[in-house]
């Protein structure tokens, strides 16, 4: 059977988006799948435009590429009616309360719950209600943030491990289920030890792995003052760069990422506006 699928690169690099042309949402098959984990694994990044599917329609997709992760924000304000696969990340309000997840504010650069034994692997953001302007989401491939380090500071996080705490998010918040810890050092506190490069599970490259901030970060082995120091220029080399993809979203759009070499931020928008997405997370391996 011919693939339906054609692809092109978009924007800045040709291994950080790709937008995935003639795949129907409602006839397609194993091949099909197969050709979009193929582009997904090679740009780390894919756009569906405009596609206008249902909820059972995502979920239906979602499922070929693994098994659902519920997010942790599907615990709190983010979960679905009816289907508990998605998350709803929303600033809408009903009956006085937020009908899902994070509002209108700014997200900074992260991967997807970092802090987890086993990261999920990737997502699908699919665009139900969009603001007039703002709340655009970039992309960075953490592969190109890897192979573009100078040599010294591949040198230096060579082998290395990084611990991050997972007793507050980065508001400041506690997580669900932690309490109060008694140490003021968070290296003391609950927390996930990773390699701070990971080697991809599917692909075999390597990838900076920096999680979500640099509070509560620490390079294993290392005093406070060079971890951070570390840290904050690891975090400057993969941010400050021309390599990103930014998504003006449309309603219908779908935005499908590997969130074991990518990370992504968000831009804020006005509270007035309504932006409304669903979002599908699959399981992913432990960090290598």
């Amino acid at each position: 059977m011919l693939t339906k699928i054609r692809l092109r690169a978009v924007q800045h690099a040709s291994n950080v988006c790709g937008d995935i042309e003639g795949f129907d949402f409602n006839d397609y098959d194993a091949d099909d799948i197969a050709a979009v984990r193929k582009f997904w694994l090679q740009y780390g990044v894919v756009r569906f435009k405009k596609a206008g599917i249902t909820d059972a329609q995502q979920v239906q997709f979602s499922h070929h590429f693994g098994e659902f992760v519920i997010h942790p924000k599907q615990l709190q304000e983010g979960g679905h009616p009816t289907h508990p696969e998605i998350l709803v990340i929303s600033n809408a309000m009903k009956d006085g309360k937020p009908s899902g997840a994070m509002g209108n504010s700014e997200a900074t650069w992260h991967t997807d719950t970092w802090f987890y034994e086993r990261p999920p692997a990737g997502a699908i953001l699919r665009a139900v209600a969009v603001p007039p302007s703002g709340g655009d989401t970039y992309f960075l491939s953490t592969y190109i943030a890897y192979d573009t380090l100078p040599a010294p500071l591949k040198n230096a996080v060579d082998g290395r491990q990084i611990f991050f705490q997972n007793v507050y998010d980065k508001t400041g918040k506690l997580r669900l289920g932690k309490s109060t810890p008694k140490s003021q050092d968070f290296r003391e506190w609950s927390g996930i030890v990773h390699p701070l490069v990971r080697t991809h599970g599917e692909t075999g490259r390597k990838a900076l792995y920096l999680g979500g901030t640099t509070e509560g970060a620490w390079i294993v082995g290392m005093s406070r003052d060079e971890s951070d120091a570390l840290l904050a220029e690891l975090w400057d080399h993969t941010t400050n760069t021309k390599h990103i993809f930014v998504q003006q979203w449309d309603e219908g759009d779908i935005m499908m990422w590997d969130n074991r070499c990518t990370m992504h931020r968000r831009d804020s928008f006005d509270p007035a506006s309504i932006r409304i997405m669903h979002r599908t997370t699959t399981s992913g391996e432990r960090p290598v």
